[in-house]
């Protein structure tokens, strides 16, 4: 199915991929050129009688510029608010594009469980594991990412999601997309890092970028069992909210599943314990008088251990004592200004907090 494409979101897509405009006839048409010697031709305006011809073209030109298939182009020029997540397997024995029916349910249970676990954590903190009934609006972003068909090369599963909070969710103020993807990608950048330390402990220093046994057994479940082979995740990020970079990519080699699960075994029997410290910026804050659950704010900065040697850049929920002290941190997050932290994690309450020993120092 051709995807319709508007000129206004063909420009704009050049114009944020490295193309440069070079000139334009009588007739309003423009011409781009790429640094690789590529050049397009880019209609006045929509409706006109070569129109399509002349967009077909472009997508070619595109293709063989991006080494992408034309499809995956033209929905990204036609959805400019979507991220998109590309998760590639390897399977052996296998025509391109093809899996076996086990593996590839595996993996799609996979990419389900990872995108519940990180909403998760957005919502509920970083935990060692999860347990009970996630919140109701796991399912609002569950209903919300779309899932792509499975393409060659050699198997990829791609979802793609909207950056702002999902439309029509059941729930009130769901987490954005973009929040949730942002957390992923922290999350499985650390259990990367991990993996490539090699052994089972190495994880542990990561819960707190989200790294769970959930996030591992799901990590996991991208390489068919009993076989450990590798697997990539790509972030595509959408054009109107572009980061540092168009992409990222994330390789998992030989043997990460074996250490994965084992990780995951590990996680799930570890309680937070010992000395931190924490100097960061307030990025949230939480006061549930409802359920009695009261005054936790979320500081992302550099976290101190007493079990690691370096300090290393982690989002933690820090437990306050009092209302004086919340109202503090309500200043410091509305003014942007730095504060230190200093106490014992904790994971009596399933998050995995940091309770100061005195008030908080701004």
């Amino acid at each position: 199915m051709t995807i319709p494409l508007q000129i206004d979101d063909i420009v704009g897509y050049l114009s944020e991929t490295g193309w440069e405009r070079v000139a334009e006839d009588s007739h309003g048409a423009s011409s781009w050129r790429h640094a690789e010697d590529f050049e397009v031709l880019v209609p006045a305006q929509d409706g006109l009688r070569d129109g399509e011809r002349r967009v077909r073209d472009i997508l070619r030109c595109l293709r063989a510029v991006e080494g992408r298939p034309e499809s995956e182009i033209a929905s990204e020029i036609s959805r400019p608010h979507l991220d998109r997540l590309l998760f590639r397997t390897f399977p052996e024995d296998h025509d391109a594009g093809y899996t076996s029916l086990a593996s590839g349910v595996q993996a799609l249970d996979g990419v389900r469980s990872l995108l519940a676990t990180a909403t998760r954590t957005v919502l509920q903190g970083p935990h060692f594991s999860f347990a009970g009934r996630p919140p109701a609006a796991v399912g609002d972003v569950l209903r919300a990412a779309e899932l792509g068909a499975a393409r060659s090369g050699s198997y990829v599963l791609e979802v793609r999601l909207a950056v702002n909070e999902p439309s029509g969710a059941r729930t009130t103020n769901p987490p954005a997309g973009r929040t949730i993807v942002t957390q992923m990608l922290e999350a499985i950048s650390a259990a990367r890092n991990a993996v490539l330390a090699g052994y089972p402990e190495a994880f542990d220093e990561s819960v707190t970028t989200g790294v769970s046994g959930d996030l591992c057994r799901a990590l996991g479940d991208l390489s068919a069992r009993g076989r450990d082979e590798p697997f990539e995740i790509t972030f595509r990020w959408a054009r109107a909210r572009p980061l540092d970079k168009p992409s990222h990519v994330l390789v998992f080699p030989p043997t990460s599943a074996s250490l994965l699960h084992a990780a995951a075994s590990r996680l799930r029997g570890l309680d937070a314990s010992g000395a931190a410290t924490v100097t960061g910026v307030v990025s949230g804050l939480e006061d549930d008088s409802a359920t009695g659950d009261r005054w936790r704010i979320k500081i992302r900065g550099d976290l101190h251990t007493e079990r690691a040697e370096q300090s290393r850049r982690a989002t933690v929920w820090v437990r306050l004592a009092d209302q004086v002290t919340y109202d503090r941190a309500i200043t410091a997050h509305r003014e942007r200004r730095r504060v230190t932290v200093s106490g014992a994690l904790s994971s009596t309450t399933g998050r995995v907090e940091l309770v100061p020993g005195r008030r908080l120092e701004i």
